[in-house]
């Protein structure tokens, strides 16, 4: 471990993120993960998919319309499933608390889900991230077992955001273009 034993500040079972990537032969980057930039590309999906599973119990709560609490609810379950596959590919505990980014993205959602259209608008620029985050992660060198996990979970991602987006267009409640010259004057 990276901490000293008798430094009271430091939690002596929590590992640094170089030593989870670690293999038991002991060269960083070189265990079941792959490199330490794929590690930490999965380390940071975990993460961004507890922020997920903050923001829909926080979207869903502010719908009143069943069916699409209902969907958001099933969402919400999907990411849930992300973290503890993802927990397993790396052979790590999840931590107590979301990082900033975490705490951010549900203080946002929040904030913006306050009826039906607010708490999916919201949610579909959790998904655009969510997306744009998977996405990344699959131009990384993943092992074989953790690709699959990641290209599983990456379509249940754009499966999100296709029905946020079409429920959006659907009820109406897509917001009008800003006219390039409005937005050139602000």
């Amino acid at each position: 471990m990276a901490n000293a034993p008798d430094d009271p500040s430091t939690d002596p079972d929590e590992a640094t993120t170089e030593e989870l990537a670690t293999s038991e032969a002991g060269a960083p980057g070189e265990g079941a993960i792959g490199d330490m930039a794929a590690f930490e590309q999965i380390h940071g999906l975990i993460l961004l998919d507890m922020a997920a599973v903050d923001a829909y119990r926080a979207a869903s709560g502010a719908c009143k319309t069943p069916e699409i609490r209902a969907q958001l609810e099933a969402f919400r379950a999907d990411h849930e499933r992300h973290v503890r596959e993802l927990s397993d590919a790396l052979g790590t505990t999840l931590p107590d608390q979301p990082d900033d980014r975490g705490v951010c993205i549900r203080r946002y959602t929040e904030l913006s889900a306050r009826e039906d259209r607010t708490a999916l608008v919201a949610m579909r620029g959790n998904e655009e991230l969510t997306n744009s985050a998977y996405t990344s992660a699959l131009a990384s060198d993943l092992p074989d077992d953790v690709r699959r996990i990641v290209e599983a979970n990456w379509q249940d991602e754009r499966r999100h955001i296709r029905w946020i987006s079409e429920e959006i267009r659907a009820r109406g409640w897509e917001l009008p273009e800003v006219p390039p010259t409005l937005a050139e004057a602000a």
